[in-house]
């Protein structure tokens, strides 16, 4: 008798249909009986579905899942409860199906699976983790990051240390209600995480490995080098200026050697994965070890991630009064450059050709035959191809960009029985974490061919023109430390009528940290990394270093009531103090309430037998956020840029010496408090068919108040701005998850999961606009491109509106001369045909800043989630979907690879589809403007004009898998195994395409923002699961 994991199951119920002859499956899962010829049995099991079945020899049996009846029991903040009683929204995550997408990282797993948590992958970088957002972004300096619980343990935001192989189950708490019990940590929501524990029986080991092969999803179709010399002539063209490097005259049509960097920064990248776990045990005793290494070589050339898990914990059930547990979680990782950008590689100047003195073409090889580097031209700072300009294979080939993290985690338990129903628990946890993050750069070295006197060519080192040579050590270094206790105590009672669980605790917690960063250069060896050591100590910086602690203390209780296995109500407060805030406000309070009412409980819904549940739900409750408060409530000095000068004879008419001054950097506001979330929720539950059909609803309204904020003070005061609170956020939206599980007879079973959510995410008072700028070249007028402002969403981008393209000299006369009316002296400076015509907002007659706008925001207006699976006796398939509809996407790759414009100091390569369109005297009807490297007119400012349609569908992964039959694993010692193929990030869906991946991860200021990022792969994989 095997699960649907090919696990045994123990203690199963088997008998004789009609009769009482019977017997219960062993510890391997086995059973001997003894019935007529023909005659039917029948299996039963808490969490499966039963089955019926011709009795037979030699039988193997696999058992569902029974939806219905294996989430009956869900685990909650500080205990466990049924998920009749729950009220508020709590969703509980299938693991086994969602383990079958070989997720690289814990966060992967939610992908999809949970209405109103939305996963996004900002990069493909193989150490990448998606980021999590649930319900919305509440907050605008802090962090939107959940807080994630592991065992009872609060991990904060990282969680990305842990072995998804090690996860047995998943609960996300939603709303308030839920989270209110973790009261200053739980605002953005909270993710419980149970790993999995040892069991009774004989020593049952468990490996996996899996094989994947990693490629681009797709490519930027770019300009080949032929082609981009025309187009750098029309751009000089319509600038009414002439080519710099003659390499790209017509001379030289046809002759250029194009470089597709995209191919030579990507690869196909292979990634290995392997887990290995021993559980076993005695009624007294039980633990799991469990290991798992993963090597993955990045896409972009010299780049790789490795981690190694190892796990060991333990349960001692030591009388019937006392249990204790344990556990220990160590985690490594060394990451070697991880960077890269794909819209960077597509637009960079797809040719290193040039002319020399005599205008003869010099081809650079990007590797030359030798070994060495080829690089572009370094002889002019006013050349299309820029100052400064390397190879980049070279640069990154020669990277030696480290970074190394070591995480420890560990705590004890305690379990005591008092008396009937009294429970005591307590949980000690420690944990640690180091980072080191090491960059060494290499003396520079680049050689390219040149001419000698009797005409051949030979490599010549060239000089380096605006570019770091020297070789360079940077050195960043991190130590973080925490540790808690937790202890509750638990009273359960009941009858026929009434259950009541009453829970109060305690807990304190204490984290602390240093940090360091400095750097030298000029090492006399390429192989020394002791910042000591260099040769000219003018090259030493110190970036900085802090060393800072915090401290937690926290009371909370909770009643759970329900009556008649009909009405539940729970209520729960917490009160938090921390030395996050002066002393003024150090304590926040925390309630919460919630009732839910199960219809179908009701005597007059006993005849409905297609419907199986129906629940309203209600909830309501605050939650508190302190974020980063600590670095504003304790007075700094810093080292400021004005220099004292001291004479030594009173006067200054002798050489003076210099001094840096040291000055109080912020002003503190003692009364510094909690920002709060207020969250209210509605929701229903309804079951169908032995809930073989659900559907879950919820509505949900989430306010934030108290922000912390930045505040401008008078210049009288001697500080520019003050940390402190004011300011609400609204955030409200419906979510809705459809799942259909069925077992159609004792071969086949589908399941199909549908989840979706929107987000109306507003701030309803901020004070005056908060500006934000992304760090784009300061000459391309993207600065302030994000806007938070009253009325509008968090991060809405701010620019410029659009009315299509000047197409004649003729129209730009016109809107000059009704400007001239209005007593301006033009509409828009510079302005020439082809260019973008943005609109006057303020209809003064002319463009300036005060035209600017909110422009839209990244929110998308639905995420969904599709997941399918059907078994057919020992075959398996499962495919994992997800998307947006609605999205909109700011983007600074279209603009880059639309314009030629002289961006980043050189002129970039563009696509293919977006060169057709561009405007030219030639082309009268294109919609994009036209070619410039000088653009006069700003056409690359931020405007709605970059605003692009992003929706997109991703088919994420599609498994297919295969159980070996029993018959066949005999033969080795093995008692299950199965093997799969797979394929992740099959592809995606979406208008938005040509500029790159459409889902964004974005930062909290910047949701919806392209600039490119590092290409996700596709991967294709084959794995084995074996157990022993």
């Amino acid at each position: 008798m095997l699960d649907h994991k090919g696990e045994p199951v123990i203690g199963a119920a088997v008998k004789q249909t009609g009769t009482s002859n019977g017997v219960v499956t062993d510890i391997d899962g086995k059973f001997t009986f003894q019935v007529p010829s023909g005659s039917d049995i029948e299996i039963s099991y808490i969490g499966f579905s039963p089955v019926k079945v011709k009795a037979g020899a030699n039988m193997r049996i696999t058992l569902s899942e029974d939806v219905s009846q294996l989430n009956e029991l869900v685990v909650i903040g500080y205990g466990t409860a049924k998920k009749s009683d729950i009220s508020g929204s709590v969703a509980s995550v299938d693991v086994s199906s969602m383990m079958k997408k070989s997720p690289t990282n814990f966060n992967s797993m939610l992908q999809g699976s949970v209405a109103g948590v939305y996963v996004s992958n900002g990069s493909g970088a193989p150490n990448a983790s998606p980021s999590v957002r649930i319900r919305g972004i509440a907050t605008i300096n802090n962090s939107a990051d959940p807080l994630y619980v592991v065992d009872g343990m609060q991990m904060g935001t990282d969680i990305n240390y842990l072995n998804p192989s090690d996860v047995e189950s998943i609960e996300v708490l939603k709303d308030a209600s839920a989270t209110a019990i973790y009261g200053a940590k739980g605002a953005n929501g909270v993710i419980l995480v149970t790993t999995k524990k040892g069991k009774a029986g004989t020593v049952t080991t468990t490996a996996s490995a899996e094989l994947g092969i990693q490629n681009s999803l797709s490519d930027l179709d770019v300009l080949n080098a032929n082609d981009y010399s025309t187009a750098i002539r029309q751009a000089r063209a319509n600038d009414g200026s002439v080519i710099v490097m003659p390499v790209w005259g017509e001379d030289y049509s046809g002759k250029l050697k194009t470089i597709d960097w995209q191919k030579e920064m990507l690869r196909t990248a292979i990634r290995q994965n392997y887990t290995a776990s021993v559980t076993g045990g005695t009624e007294k005793i039980q633990g799991v070890f469990s290991a798992r290494y993963m090597d993955n070589d990045g896409l972009v050339v010299n780049s790789n991630f490795r981690r190694f898990n190892i796990r060991a914990a333990f349960t001692s059930n030591i009388n019937k009064y006392l249990t204790l547990g344990g556990e220990v979680n160590f985690y490594h990782s060394n990451a070697n450059n991880i960077s890269g950008n794909l819209r960077s590689y597509a637009s960079l100047t797809p040719t290193m050709d040039y002319t020399d003195d005599e205008g003869r073409l010099i081809s650079p090889m990007v590797v030359n035959e030798d070994g060495t580097y080829g690089t572009f031209w370094q002889n002019s700072s006013k050349s299309e191809i820029g100052s400064g300009r390397d190879n980049i294979y070279a640069s990154q080939m020669t990277a030696q960009n480290n970074k190394k993290y070591n995480k420890v985690n560990a705590y004890i338990n305690l379990g005591l029985n008092l008396c009937k129903g009294l429970k005591f628990n307590a949980i000690y946890s420690y944990n640690s974490t180091s980072e080191d993050t090491n960059n060494f750069q290499i003396t520079k070295h680049r050689y390219n061919p040149a001419y000698l006197d009797d005409g051949t060519q030979q490599l010549a080192e060239m000089g380096m023109v605006n570019q770091s040579t020297t070789n360079k050590f940077t050195m960043n270094k991190g130590n973080y430390y925490g540790k808690g206790l937790e202890d509750y105590l638990t009273y359960n009672w009941s009858n026929d009528i009434h259950n009541i669980t009453l829970m109060l605790g305690n807990s304190v917690s204490k984290t602390s940290g240093s940090w360091a960063s400095s750097e030298a250069g000029k090492f006399p060896y390429e192989t020394i990394r002791d910042i000591s050591l260099t040769t000219d100590n003018d090259t030493k910086q110190n970036f900085g270093a802090y060393s800072l602690s915090s401290r937690f203390i926290s009371y909370y209780g909770r009643v759970m009531y329900s009556l008649m296995d009909r009405y539940n109500l729970t209520a729960s407060v917490r009160r938090d103090g921390s030395s996050h805030f002066g002393s003024g406000n150090r304590w926040g309070t925390f309630p919460s309430l919630a009732a839910s009412w199960r219809i179908t409980e009701e005597p007059f819904m006993k005849n409905v037998k297609w419907l199986s549940n129906a629940k309203l739900r209600f909830g309501w409750g605050r939650t508190g956020n302190s974020g980063d408060a600590t670095d504003y409530v304790v007075p700094q000095l810093s080292n400021e840029s004005t220099r004292y000068k001291f004479y030594g004879d009173g006067s200054s008419t002798q050489t003076a010496t210099e001094l840096t001054g040291y000055a109080q950097r912020i002003v503190v506001d003692e009364n510094l408090k909690w920002e709060t979330n207020e969250q209210t929720n509605f929701g229903l539950d309804l079951g169908f068919f032995n809930n073989a059909l659900t559907v879950t609803l919820d509505y949900f309204i989430r306010t934030t108040k108290d922000l912390l904020l930045y505040e401008s003070l008078r210049p009288s005061t001697g500080f520019q701005r003050v940390y402190t609170n004011y300011g609400k956020i609204r955030n409200k939206g419906f979510e809705f998850g459809v799942a259909y599980n069925k077992q159609l007879n004792r071969d086949w079973h589908v399941g199909v999961s549908l989840t979706g959510s929107t987000i109306d995410n507003k701030i309803i008072d901020c004070g005056n606009d908060i500006s934000s700028s992304y760090g784009f070249n300061q000459g391309m007028h993207w600065q302030n491109t994000s806007k938070c402002r009253n009325g509008y969403a968090i991060g809405s981008w701010y620019g410029y509106r659009t009315d299509g393209i000047f197409t004649s000299q003729e129209e730009i006369d016109q809107y000059n001369k009704a400007a001239v009316e209005k007593g301006k002296m033009y509409y828009q400076q510079n302005a020439v045909p082809g260019d973008i015509k943005f609109v006057d907002k303020n209809g003064d007659g002319t463009i300036t800043d005060d035209d600017m706008d909110i422009l839209g925001n990244g929110f998308p207006d639905l995420n969904f989630g599709l997941n399918l699976s059907c078994s057919y006796k020992n075959l398996d398939f499962s495919m994992n979907m997800y998307g947006v509809t609605g999205q909109k996407i700011l983007s600074y790759s279209a603009m880059n690879l639309t314009l030629m414009t002289s961006s980043d100091s050189y002129v970039p390569n563009i696509l293919k589809s977006e060169y057709a369109k561009a405007w030219s005297p030639t082309n009268a009807t294109g919609t994009n403007p036209r070619l410039s490297i000088n653009d006069a007119n700003w056409n690359m400012r931020c405007s709605d004009f970059w605003i692009k349609d992003a929706n997109y569908l991703k088919i994420s992964n599609i498994q297919v898998g295969y159980t070996l039959p029993e018959k066949w694993v005999r033969l080795t010692s093995a008692k299950t195994a199965r093997i799969y193929v797979a394929i992740n990030n099959l592809c995606t869906i979406s208008p938005y395409n040509k500029y790159g991946d459409p889902e964004l991860g974005g930062s909290i200021l910047f949701q919806g923002l392209d600039s490119g990022h590092y290409p996700s792969p596709r991967t294709y994989s084959i794995g084995l699961n074996v157990q022993f």
